[in-house]
């Protein structure tokens, strides 16, 4: 007589424990490596997008032969951009007509520091600016966007604490 053995091929509790532990320790390890990464490619991309908006600006201005400008808000972490049909070389001006071209930019969980006079920053027709520097500044990394006076230049720097 043959006797067929079955047998039933499983974890056993010590295992299925072990590798609980394992995948426990690795989490505990790598979280606070994931926050930091998140954290610092959130404000390059915001310093990416800055720069992007300030380019634009100065495209409008140069392109439609308008002045640009856009109103930054420290309080709330925005900025929303302004075109003029009227040519101007204020963009402080009240008697001028502004009109939003834009929705607002929000920088949510980094902090905007305007070093722009009248937190307003200006593009002219003839490609120029009024300059200063915006800075954004998280817990993980600083940036500084410039923009030139007499050029509109716009360059991004990392500023390495």
């Amino acid at each position: 007589m043959n006797v067929i053995r079955a047998y039933n091929r499983a974890f056993t509790l010590i295992e299925i424990i072990t590798v609980i532990a394992v995948i426990g320790i690795l989490a505990a390890v790598l979280s606070p490596n994931i926050d930091s990464w998140v954290g610092k490619s959130k404000i390059r991309t915001s310093a990416d997008e800055l720069q992007q908006y300030l380019s634009f600006m100065k495209g409008e201005a140069l392109g439609r032969g308008v002045v640009v400008k856009t109103e930054i808000s420290e309080d709330d972490n925005s900025m929303v951009i302004y075109s003029s049909n009227e040519l101007t070389s204020n963009c402080q001006s009240s008697e001028v007509e502004w009109e939003n071209i834009n929705n607002n930019l929000d920088f949510k969980n980094i902090e905007l520091i305007s070093e722009v006079e009248d937190d307003e920053l200006c593009f002219f027709p003839d490609g120029s600016s009024n300059g200063g520097t915006i800075t954004l500044k998280s817990k993980h990394a600083k940036y500084e966007i410039g923009v030139l006076s007499a050029t509109g230049f716009i360059e991004k720097t990392k500023i390495e604490e």
